[in-house]
């Protein structure tokens, strides 16, 4: 039926966040989508020179010899150090395993997948505007330089999905997000846990459920068909609540 970009978090890497992910991904494949999965080409590898205390704190906040990330914030410079590296390897990595119908993000990544549905027709010239975005603790880039990929606001249909026991990504940091997407086409859903990709049938069937629906009043769209939404097309196919 269609391709996934997968976007993985900060410090994970397209392998782990395949296997985190993995129950969703196994629902959309079931239902025809397959998933890609890039790595982030920053790598985050503890330092030769990490003595065993700097080594144990950076392990705590899950940094490994196998940790990738899309950006590095420099909070001295406020900047993010490497986002042009990513968005290179991404125009090249979309080039090669696309089209993507959509995206889905965690983390880092859905804040990226945010960024990459505003700029995906100026990262990768000749790819169609995305049909929708999935965002598990997603956040909106807090920096002055960046406010344009948000103006206009992101316009294609989007799924928040916040963690209410998520205390990494705040449910404030990712209204942030949230406000940056049209109103008539940005849904939230909250699950009952934390910083995590959720694998409840609940939460799969509401997931997937909505990626149908919003697919198909894309397409229906384009084809001056619709009349009434992606919510008449989520309750035809049986979503979950949202």
């Amino acid at each position: 039926m269609g391709k996934i970009l997968f976007l993985h978090g900060y410090t994970q890497s397209g392998n782990l966040f395949s296997k985190k992910s993995a129950a969703l991904r196994k629902s959309l494949l079931k239902l025809g989508f397959t998933a890609s999965y890039p790595t982030g080409p920053i790598k985050l590898a503890l330092p030769d020179t990490a003595d065993p205390e700097e080594r144990s704190q950076l392990e705590g906040l899950g940094i490994d010899d196998d940790s990738y990330g899309w950006w590095v914030k420099d909070e001295e410079k406020q900047e993010y150090v490497g986002l042009d590296k990513t968005w290179a390897y991404l125009a090249e990595y979309i080039k090669e395993e696309g089209p993507f119908d959509g995206a889905v993000g965690f983390s880092q990544g859905a804040a990226l997948a945010g960024m990459l549905c505003a700029q995906i027709t100026k990262i990768a010239p000749g790819h169609p505007p995305f049909k929708f975005a999935v965002l598990y603790s997603g956040f909106r880039s807090p920096l002055p330089q960046h406010n344009y990929i948000y103006s206009p606001l992101i316009s294609i249909p989007t799924l928040h999905v916040l963690g209410s026991l998520d205390t990494v990504v705040s449910e404030q940091r990712s209204k942030t997000l949230i406000d940056a997407c049209e109103e008539a086409k940005r849904v939230v859903y909250t699950h009952p846990g934390g910083h995590f990709v959720p694998s409840s049938k609940t939460s799969l069937t509401t997931v997937t459920g909505w990626i149908l629906a919003s697919m198909k009043t894309v397409e229906l769209s384009a084809s001056g068909e619709d009349e009434d939404g992606w919510e008449s097309e989520f309750e035809n196919i049986g979503g979950g609540n949202l």
